[in-house]
């Protein structure tokens, strides 16, 4: 058959480019946990490549050597499962997982001493056991994710995030697996593959909008502007505390023009040391910091009073208005003010 390409493979092989453009931006971020993110990016891309090459017959111009990354999908799961552990200051990673991806190369690399006869049985084989390791990775990150909400101490931006991305890799298992059941049922042939392709396409473009339209993404595994602070883990710890002992017992938070400057100068702390320790052991901006003491006041309220309105509420929480107090509620909380009450106000 002549290599050619038609609407599809153009739209994945410009997907799988961008998805190499992507990866090399994130490296240049030089975050130990991006890194992971972009090696998972790369391997996306570099599978995608190879897909369209199979498809439209490109492969029997390359060296044969090439096709070894269609096993590039044991890495998927690997990847994504140490970069939803891994946090700013902790990166996990275990070389042992990556065991089944040097077991394909092998198994690619043997291919031409393997009997003819058996070869049907060998990738039948081979097939089983990739939809299996992808299934498994799904369902450790998943496992991961929803076992470590960590609503606390600046966590919650990062669940979220860890929560939608799991949920896009749930996308991309799910057709796979689909496909090759389909295949193996005979409903579908294994030329037409297109499904797994879409889904590494979206995987690859929804990395790339959230981290380049929600910066905060990646910034929340970089260690950035304090790394030359002089200031060490023991006075960080020690300001910290001071500074939670103070919204507690004076609750500065329900001025709602409260500003950075106000509390360095109640607290004779430097303003910048305050917005290092929110930043770096809270994991919060001094915002966030501020409101989720507002939210956590304004629970108690809407729990107390049934007939107190929300926008009193709001005033009286530390917020000057009943859309920022709405957007804040609903960002730490997952719903609306009304809706919280109304949940807590539910019969058992």
């Amino acid at each position: 058959m002549e290599p050619s390409l038609n609407s599809w493979t153009i739209f994945f092989l410009i997907a799988a480019v961008q998805g190499l453009f992507l990866a090399c931006m994130i490296f240049l971020r030089k975050s130990r946990v991006n890194n992971l993110l972009g090696f998972l990016i790369l391997s996306f891309s570099l599978c995608l490549i190879y897909y369209v090459g199979f498809w439209t017959n490109y492969n029997s111009l390359l060296p044969p050597h090439l096709q070894v990354l269609g096993g590039l999908t044991y890495s998927f799961g690997p990847l994504l499962y140490f970069y939803v552990r891994s946090s700013r200051k902790v990166v996990h990673f275990n070389g042992y997982h990556f065991i089944p991806l040097l077991l394909y190369i092998v198994y690619f690399y043997c291919w031409p001493l393997y009997p003819q006869e058996l070869i049907p049985t060998f990738q039948a084989i081979q097939s089983v056991l990739q939809n299996i390791h992808l299934a498994v990775y799904t369902a450790l990150i998943f496992q991961f994710t929803y076992t470590n909400k960590g609503f606390s101490n600046g966590a919650l931006r990062l669940y979220q995030w860890r929560k939608k991305v799991s949920w896009a890799f749930l996308g991309y298992s799910l057709s796979f697996i689909t496909y090759f059941i389909l295949v193996w049922t005979g409903t579908l042939k294994i030329e037409y593959d297109y499904m797994i392709s879409v889904m590494s396409a979206f995987f690859i473009y929804f990395i790339g909008y959230h981290g380049f339209q929600r910066q905060e993404v990646f910034k929340m595994y970089e260690n950035g502007r304090y790394e030359r602070s002089a200031l060490n883990t023991v006075a960080s710890s020690a300001i910290l505390d001071t500074l939670r002992n103070h919204m507690k017992v004076n609750r500065p938070y329900l001025d709602s023009s409260l500003r950075l400057q106000d509390l360095a100068e109640n607290l004779n702390i430097s303003n910048h040391y305050i917005s290092q320790v929110i930043n770096d052991l809270d994991g919060k901006n001094f915002a966030d910091f501020i409101n989720e003491y507002r939210i956590e006041e304004a629970k108690r309220l809407l729990l107390g009073d049934d007939q107190k309105k929300i926008i009193h509420i709001a005033y009286d929480s530390g917020f000057n208005n009943k859309a920022s107090f709405n957007n804040a509620f609903k960002r730490f909380t997952g719903m609306a003010p009304s809706e919280f009450r109304e949940s807590r106000s539910v019969p058992a």
